[in-house]
């Protein structure tokens, strides 16, 4: 099968040294115009790759964790919770007896698969915290089938490696999968939040735009 045939396509022309040229909207055709051909297999795996998972690895680069005293974390911070990087949901503090040295006890969420993790520490011990970073990128196409996302980074590149948020997991994550592909059907311009931590990344929620 011919790639794009019959489909609605945005398209992203990059220049010879990557920077972002123009965007535009390709209407329905038998067969579309010329394009680079790096530039067509990228857009293409975008609509017809499916990723098994929601949420992908980054490269790891920089350090990915810091510390922080556990009597300071604080319900809304993140912390490192059995090794998952989560959002603190319950904060508890108590000394086992009179001579006893003050703990805390933290209950939180994974950010990416929303299970909970729980842990007690020493409040002058340290405990890991992850660098949470989020980023807005443009949305240029989604394959409504299999979930897959093509967003626009600072350079003029696809990103290609996302899904949208999983169906099935939650009713958070269905209802803004539903919300984005319904905003993406009414042809407004969307804008995604990718939240990213310990190497891994994922949309946590987007805006739209006539």
């Amino acid at each position: 099968m011919e790639p794009f045939c019959g489909q609605a396509v945005q398209v992203v022309v990059v220049g010879q040294r990557g920077h972002f040229v123009d965007c535009e909207v390709w209407p329905k055709l038998s067969r579309p115009p010329l394009c680079p051909a790096p530039l067509m297999a990228a857009v293409q795996r975008s609509l017809t790759e499916g990723m098994e998972m929601n949420f992908e690895r980054t490269d790891a680069g920089a350090s990915q964790t810091y510390q922080q005293q556990a009597g300071s974390i604080t319900r809304g911070s993140y912390v490192m919770l059995k090794g998952h990087p989560c959002k603190i949901k319950e904060v508890s503090t108590f000394s086992p007896g009179k001579h006893g040295h003050a703990k805390a006890h933290l209950v939180g969420l994974d950010i990416f698969t929303g299970k909970k993790y729980e842990e007690t520490s020493q409040t002058s011990h340290s405990m890991d915290v992850p660098v949470v970073t989020k980023t807005e990128y443009p949305l240029m196409n989604l394959n409504a089938d299999t979930g897959a996302v093509s967003l626009l980074q600072d350079n003029g590149e696809l990103k290609i490696d996302l899904n949208l948020p999983g169906a099935g997991k939650s009713h958070e994550e269905d209802t803004l999968q539903a919300d984005i592909l319904r905003a993406f059907g009414n042809d407004l311009l969307i804008t995604v939040v990718v939240i990213a931590a310990c190497g891994m990344e994922k949309i946590v929620s987007f805006t739209a735009t006539d």
